[in-house]
């Protein structure tokens, strides 16, 4: 197959821009928040949203920055390797492949789960082959095609938030439903706070789990249209998409739900423990078990849809950076047509292997969360050293045409505040059940097996600042 090397930059502003918004707004938002209150408290499921939040908002300032001085696809893996190690870049590079096919099997078996709904006689693998074939359709269109159903299918995401919060705020004060419900629930039993620092912790860890796929961002500005313009945009919405959707419907679901609630537990089968869902019952709105399971369905079909993307763009950016085989680059017509094909393979392999064995299925969903926080790590880490090697090369930091917040202390927040998350979980799971632990941190294992191989068989070192290549990479 004849092959072109070149990403088409077919996304526009608006695209961009939309997918900032909804990258990371998935099964996390509209499932699993009310587990969160349940463990510990309104008071530090806000506050678990709050300090995640901001710390994802300096990895995406320096992801910004980066990006729009260098825009490629892959960036994650590539900025590793330019301004770090170049065995980082190719840990960093596989454990990202490794993580988005996790999350391609995470939201295409929700799916599934979801569609049953409607036909429960109906095995969940004939959903399973649908929806892979329908993400696979997409993906062959073109990145034109993936970034308006993202366009839409993010809107639909935004406007259920946006009457999520509405509708909250109306029955608390009291126009909807009988009696106005107020604020007690934060201090219901004991509240806002409940637990100790240990589920604190492993609640950072599930607010990790959530803004996991803001990172796409960086994957796609190699096919951005301007992505000088279009980045910073997406990058300065990412703030207000915190504080609104993520902050704003946990303190409706605090105020709503006491945290003892059964409904807050529970399987992830069961869309009783979705907040949205208890909600619009509450409202009184017709259908609304079928309207919130159609809403779900677009949310996680979203959510794999740009997982199945991602793994495909970083296939091909492991074969264009020389980490992988030369056939995942591009066809002639612009679509990585092998390594969506890879793709698609090894997805439909890991899918079975989670229906036929539910061990097997954890130990390759539970490690995507934690996978989140090494690559939020090695970007804090990457963006550290740009900065520094480009003053240290006398360049005009004036020129840069996005600049990222609190440098150097953003940077070092970023790396400290999520290897803490990862070594205190590390600990306490081994003191409690260290089978369970190891199995939750076998992307860690996988990372650090990459790194130390590709270090020892190619002898790379860490690169000195003054031979930083920054040159010819702003255009």
């Amino acid at each position: 197959m004849e092959t072109n090397d070149s990403l088409k930059r077919n996304l526009k502003s608006r695209h961009i821009t939309m997918m900032a918004i909804g990258s990371s707004v998935g099964t996390g938002l509209f499932l699993a928040s009310g587990s969160m209150i349940s463990e510990s408290g309104p008071g530090g499921a806000l506050l678990g949203y709050i300090l995640v939040g901001f710390a994802v908002y300096l990895v995406m300032n320096g992801l910004g920055e980066m990006s729009t001085y260098n825009p490629v696809s892959g960036s994650i893996m590539t900025f590793s390797k330019e301004y770090v190690d170049k065995s980082l870049g190719f840990s960093v590079g596989w454990i990202y492949y490794y993580m988005e096919i996790s999350g391609i099997i995470l939201e295409i078996s929700t799916a599934g789960i979801l569609m049953k709904f409607w036909f429960p006689e109906h095995p969940l693998w004939i959903f399973t082959i649908i929806f892979f074939v329908l993400m696979l359709f997409i993906n062959l269109l073109g990145v034109k095609i993936f970034g308006e159903v993202e366009f839409w299918m993010t809107t639909i995401k935004v406007v259920t938030i946006i009457v999520f919060i509405i509708l909250g705020l109306l029955i608390i004060f009291g126009f909807i439903g009988t009696n106005p419900l107020g604020f007690s629930n934060f201090f219901y039993k004991g509240g806002p706070f409940i637990g100790n620092i240990s589920s604190f912790f492993s609640i950072l860890l599930l607010c990790a789990l959530s803004f996991g796929g803001t990172e796409l961002i960086g994957v796609v500005a190699g096919e951005s249209e301007n992505p000088s313009k279009s980045i910073p945009k997406a990058i300065n919405n990412t703030i207000f998409r915190i504080l609104i959707f993520y902050i704003g419907t946990m303190f409706i679901v605090g105020a709503m739900i006491p945290y003892d609630s059964t409904n807050l537990l529970g399987s992830h089968s069961n869309l009783a423990i979705s907040p949205f869902t208890l909600l619009f019952s509450y409202a009184h709105l017709p259908a609304v078990e079928s309207i919130m399971n159609f809403i779900i369905l677009t949310v996680v079909i979203s959510a794999g849809n740009a997982a199945f993307y991602a793994s495909t763009r970083m296939l091909y950016s492991l074969g264009k950076e020389g980490y992988g085989s030369k056939k995942f680059l591009l066809s002639k017509n612009g679509i990585p047509f092998f390594s969506i094909m890879i793709s698609l393979i090894i997805g439909i392999v890991c899918v079975l292997i989670g229906i036929l064995g539910y061990e097997a299925y954890l130990i390759l969903i539970e490690g995507t969360g934690i996978c989140y926080l090494i690559l939020w790590s090695c970007m804090g880490l990457a963006h550290y050293r740009f900065r520094k090697a480009y003053i240290r090369q006398g360049l005009d930091l004036n020129k840069l045409k996005f600049k990222g917040k609190l440098f150097p202390i953003g940077p070092i927040i970023i790396v400290c505040f999520f290897i803490g998350i990862l070594l205190y979980n590390l600990i306490l799971g081994l003191l409690t059940d260290w089978i369970i632990t190891l199995n939750l941190y076998i992307s860690v294992i996988i990372f650090i097996v990459l790194f130390v191989y590709y270090k020892l068989k190619y002898k790379t070192k860490l690169i000195p600042l003054e031979k930083i290549n920054l040159e010819n990479t702003n255009e």
